[in-house]
C-alpha cells in the first residue's frame, strides 16, 4: 500500500512538474495597464499614410526573451492576413510597428508573446512558458484620429 501510494506521489509531482513548466498566461493590456507599467510599454498611434493608422509598440523586459508578435487582420468579420513575427529580443527596445485600416481597427488583434530563454548567443533557445500580452487596438485609438481617418 505504501509503495503504491509512493508511486502515486511521484507521478502527481512529475506532472505537475512539467505541466507548471508549459504554463501560458494572458494578459490583457489596455491603455491604464500601460500608463501604470511605462518603464515596460509604450504605445504609439498616429495617422499614417493612405489613410492607415500606424502602430509602434515598445516593449523593454528585465531579460532577454523570445517574443512572437502575432497580427491578425479582419475585414467585414473575414480574417484577411495575418503575421506572425518571432524574434529573440533585448533587454530594451523591443519595437513592434504596423499599419492598419481604420475600419478594420476594431475587429483586428494584436498579441505579444514572451518566452523565457535558456542558453547564451547562438546556443539561446526559449524554454517553456509564455506571457501572452494581448491588445484590443481599438482601446489605443484616440476618438478623433479614428473619426478623421474614416472621414476620408
Amino acid at each position: 500500500m505504501k509503495r503504491q501510494l509512493l508511486v502515486l506521489c511521484c507521478f502527481i509531482a512529475a506532472t505537475l512538474a512539467t505541466t507548471a513548466l508549459a504554463l501560458t498566461v494572458n494578459l490583457q493590456v489596455t491603455p491604464a495597464y500601460v500608463r501604470e507599467h511605462p518603464k515596460e510599454w509604450s504605445v504609439k498611434v498616429v495617422k499614417g499614410r493612405e489613410g492607415l493608422i500606424d502602430f509602434t509598440i515598445k516593449h523593454a523586459v528585465a531579460t532577454r526573451m523570445y517574443h512572437v508578435a502575432h497580427l491578425e487582420v479582419y475585414h467585414q468579420g473575414k480574417l484577411i492576413a495575418t503575421s506572425d513575427t518571432p524574434s529573440f529580443g533585448k533587454k530594451h527596445d523591443n519595437t513592434f510597428y504596423f499599419s492598419i485600416s481604420a475600419e478594420d481597427i476594431a475587429e483586428s488583434k494584436f498579441d505579444l508573446s514572451d518566452s523565457a530563454l535558456k542558453g547564451a548567443g547562438d546556443d539561446a533557445v526559449p524554454e517553456p512558458g509564455t506571457i501572452v500580452h494581448q491588445f484590443r487596438l481599438l482601446d489605443f485609438v484616440p476618438e478623433q484620429l479614428l473619426k478623421s481617418t474614416l472621414g476620408k
